[in-house]
């Protein structure tokens, strides 16, 4: 994996007010518009990603995904998040009703979740696809999970740069 940037505030006042999940799409969608935004990562076999914006409220990311690539199963720690696709596609993998559910996302297309959603990100077209991903508060930490027979399990915590 490779990292451009790095997100350098590590928590969110608690005096702010949290980002409705509704802005955070939207912000991510306005964002994926940006015909440029393939210039700013490498084109490599591993994911990529650079910080594209933040401030004490958010974070947003741009994420480069070959085709394959996936992120693993993980939570987004004490953030929500929204991500919106602006080229190629991928699929999320969820758990729901006692069996992994998948949704493939292509240009336009965008999700948002709150802090307690699991999921695993995987890279679906030849090539790479673009994608661009909003954290309120900032992200710290992510939760590490392996899917077992009943779903996933959290097996560890990820801090900083090593997602």
């Amino acid at each position: 994996m490779t990292s451009l940037t790095v997100s350098t505030h590590l928590a969110t006042p608690a005096t702010l007010p949290a980002v409705p999940l509704a802005e955070l799409r939207r912000l991510v969608c306005r964002y994926a518009l940006n015909p440029n935004l393939a210039a700013l990562l490498p084109e490599t076999r591993e994911r990529a990603w650079a910080r594209l914006a933040g401030d004490a409220r958010s974070d947003i990311w741009l994420i480069s995904w070959p085709e394959g690539t996936e992120t693993g199963w993980h939570d987004h720690g004490d953030a929500a998040g929204a991500f919106a696709v602006a080229s190629g596609s991928i699929v999320e993998l969820t758990w729901l009703l006692g069996a992994v559910q998948e949704r493939r996302l292509a240009v336009g297309d965008s999700r948002s979740s709150g802090r307690d959603h699991v999921h695993n990100l995987v890279g679906a077209s030849p090539g790479r696809s673009l994608t661009v991903h909003a954290y309120a508060p900032g992200l710290v930490t992510m939760g590490a999970f392996e899917l077992g027979p009943r779903g996933p399990v959290q097996r560890g915590t990820q801090a900083g740069v090593s997602w």
